[in-house]
């Protein structure tokens, strides 16, 4: 009688240096590059954080950061012009300080 060693011979043989370096391969593959603005889309989003600041809406903003976009919603309490940065207000009264560099997107959260 044929006697297998069952699901044994296809468990793959991996290092533990392997799954790191593969894992991140993976996190590198799916990283993008920074969209390009052009002085209108930058001109829309400064007139909408503007808006937003005297109106006391909240916005809905998207963040390039290191190959990856991130969403953060909350009011503009402060613009920092001279370190170039937003202060922010979330859902959780916490203060979130952003970048004007990193802005890829606003809009307002309704």
């Amino acid at each position: 009688m044929l006697r297998d060693r069952g699901t044994i011979k296809w468990t793959s043989m991996m290092l533990p240096e392997h799954l790191t370096q593969l894992k991140q391969d993976l996190i590198d593959a799916s990283k993008i590059e920074k969209p390009t603005l052009d002085a209108q889309q930058i001109e829309e989003m400064d007139i909408l954080v503007s808006e937003a600041l005297g109106l006391n809406k909240e916005l809905q903003f998207k963040l390039y950061n290191n190959g990856f976009v991130e969403n953060v919603a909350g009011r503009v309490h402060y613009i920092n012009f001279e370190q170039s940065k937003l202060h922010v207000k979330d859902q959780n009264n916490d203060t979130v300080y952003i970048n004007m560099k990193n802005i890829i997107g606003v809009t307002y959260n309704d």
